[in-house]
């Protein structure tokens, strides 16, 4: 269905004009992206001073995103955490180290699953020994394994993200593959759970329900079959498989198994138990607690008032005594911090060798009042004592996923030293507060997201003193949405200034209903399925970014996208198609050759995530350009 000018769902069609653009090829296509190109490098180059300062700003912070190594594997291999999804590992007497997704050890063999994120998007399980000699390799896998005893776990993927098997192999020689199960519901996503005591499950699982199955040896079990969704800790010394479960979206989370059956935990919603220690961790509107949980008053040992304590996913799979946790709040730069019998032991921080002076930041949460009457939480931060100048808003509010709260001079230094605050929406829809409040904006109420986000940004304005030129707001990916809905509610700048985006979903509908593209039946359940629920397709059309702006565009809001051209979660077409639209343009027959204050930026050897040694150049580039036009410098 890609490229076809017509849609038909059966009970209606639809026509569209720059449906020519989902090839991203031809003669056309090249046409259309250099001049894209010239339109972004105009406004650039305004800023190629102010960008220079940003990019060593941004440089500078990241320095203290690398947290010190710890072991695993008995001592045998370190690992280096970086401000990525992945890490960095070495053997304890090597000097390189490389990336990995995912990564197990016994003795001196290793086993891991690295990735560069290219074109084809392929995942590869590497077996070596201590040497570097690889002993043998394995494609198409998701980013993550297993070892027990002399099996290798793993799951297959095809097109891209569909895991589809669960498998097995020998771990010293790859060889005697067997499947162990195979998944034939193309909404279902399969993800392994690491368990204490070396316990192995995984996950069937979709927004509205998930399936749980153990893995012992060769064969594979279904647990906890009553439930919707489930939560497994590992098996315990009593000999219990101890998992939390849930009936329905809205209920508490129940445990089963001892000695968690006993236990009183906290009302927060869980983010990680270790059943060995009694610690847990829980999110609650931004905030992270680290418990001590047993058959009393769970007892709190470290709390952060905004950010996130991480801890150390090796710890209980490799039956550890010690427990690392990483900390990134906006209080201070990340550090580790280990606990021994529930207290904390000790602090490591990175030695940086030209350390900045960061001033200190403000962190105040508050709430707005939805559109029916729900009180959304949201996080401002902001230099200490400063007046902002701006703010930037941001938001992501899906596939039940919290907000990215850390250390905020990471990734917003050069806007937060230039008055800036930086306020986090924490709609429904995301994994803010609870599974309830996921499974609140989804399918049908996906509006809900929108309408919480629009309740934020108000209140932040007014609490702020901020007007709407002064207001930014910040989506990436499925957070494209809900920023790209208010553009379209708001297109002559009532309610923001400008709207600055990172490979956002903007052609939902278009998208929702090609089942052809990789990603699409296995999102119906969370965005809804326009071929075959009239009902999502109605809901679908009200928010989506391109449907649902007015036949002028959005004339009055200044927008700015970045994605890169081999981008196979949103495609980049998406982006292209929302800018010509946004400028009111309804064919290529009214194509002029003026940008309207609409830019797309985007680079060709780039996907879903820009190659971390290339950020800080793109990012100081739009900070660049977004500070030059709060500050009214930019000639559009």
């Amino acid at each position: 269905m890609t490229g076809q000018e017509v849609r038909d769902v059966g009970y209606l069609k639809w026509k569209n004009e720059w449906a020519w653009m989902e090839t991203m090829k031809g003669k056309k296509w090249e046409n259309l992206i250099k001049k894209e190109r010239g339109h972004f490098n105009e406004l650039a180059s305004q800023v190629k001073k102010e960008t220079r300062q940003m990019e060593k700003e941004i440089i500078s912070t990241e320095q203290y995103g690398h947290l010190p190594s710890f072991t695993i594997g008995c001592g045998t291999i370190n690992i280096y955490i970086v401000p990525n999804s992945r890490f960095y590992w070495a053997w304890t007497w090597a000097k390189k180290s490389k990336p990995a997704y995912d990564i197990d050890v016994q003795g001196n063999i290793v086993w891991y699953i690295t990735s560069d994120e290219d074109k084809n998007y392929s995942n590869m399980i590497i077996c070596e020994d201590s040497t570097g000699k690889k002993i043998w390799a394995k494609n198409a896998v998701s980013s993550q394994i297993a070892i027990i005893g002399e099996l290798c776990y793993y799951i297959k993927v095809v097109e891209y993200f569909r895991t589809i098997e669960v498998c097995v192999c020998n771990a010293r020689t790859g060889n005697q593959e067997k499947i162990l199960y195979k998944e034939k519901d193309q909404q279902r996503d399969l993800f392994f759970i690491k368990g204490a005591n070396k316990t192995l499950y995984f996950k069937s699982d979709e927004p509205l329900n998930s399936r749980l199955y153990k893995i012992n040896d060769l064969t594979v079990t279904q647990i906890e079959k009553q439930s919707i969704l489930q939560f497994p800790l590992g098996e315990s010394i009593y000999g219990d498989d101890c998992i939390l479960v849930r009936k329905s979206h809205y209920d508490k989370w129940q445990a089963k198994g001892k000695p968690i059956n006993e236990w009183i935990f906290p009302d927060e919603e869980p983010e990680w138990i270790d059943i060995q220690s009694g610690l847990a961790i829980t999110m609650n509107e931004g905030s992270q607690t680290l418990w001590y949980c047993s058959n009393k008053k769970p007892k709190i040992v470290f709390k952060i008032k905004v950010g996130y304590i991480e801890p150390n996913i090796w710890s209980i799979w490799e039956n550890e005594l010690i427990q690392y946790f990483f900390v990134k709040t906006p209080a201070e730069p990340p550090y580790m911090m280990h606990i021994i019998n529930n207290k904390i032991h000790a602090k490591y921080r990175l030695k940086i060798k030209n350390p900045i002076q960061f001033e200190p930041l403000e962190v105040h949460r508050y709430h707005s009042k939805s559109k029916d009457g729900t009180l959304v939480p949201y996080i401002v931060i902001k230099q200490k004592g400063i007046k902002p100048k701006a703010q930037i808003v941001y938001v992501y509010g899906a596939y039940g996923s919290s907000t990215p709260i850390g250390w905020l001079y990471q990734n917003w230094y050069p806007l937060l030293k230039r008055k800036w605050a930086i306020v986090f929406a924490l709609v429904r829809g995301g994994g803010d507060i609870d599974a309830a409040w996921a499974e609140m904006a989804r399918r049908n109420n996906r509006h809900l997201s929108v309408d919480d986000f629009e309740s934020v940004i108000r209140d932040s304005q007014h609490r702020l003193k901020l007007n709407p030129e002064q207001t930014v707001i910040y989506g990436r990916s499925a957070g494209g949405l809900p920023v790209g809905a208010i553009v379209a509610r708001f297109p002559d700048g009532q309610l923001v200034g400008a709207a600055y985006t990172e490979v956002p979903y903007v052609d939902v509908l278009r998208t929702s209903s090609n089942p052809d593209l990789p990603l699409t039946i296995g999102e119906y359940n969370e965005f809804g399925n326009p071929l075959s629920n009239i009902l999502n397709f109605k809901e679908l059309l009200s928010v989506s970014p391109i449907n649902s702006l007015p036949v002028d565009g959005a004339p009055g809001v200044f927008v700015m996208s970045r994605v890169g051209l081999l981008d196979k979660q949103v495609f980049a077409y998406e982006s292209f198609k929302w800018i010509q639209k946004l400028r009111g343009y309804t064919s290529e027959n009214d194509v002029k050759n003026d940008a309207k204050g609409k830019y797309v930026a985007f680079e060709r050897e780039e996907s879903h995530h820009y190659r971390p040694h290339r950020m800080p150049r793109f990012r100081g580039i739009d900070f660049a350009i977004l500070d030059s036009w709060i500050d009214g410098k930019l000639k559009i």
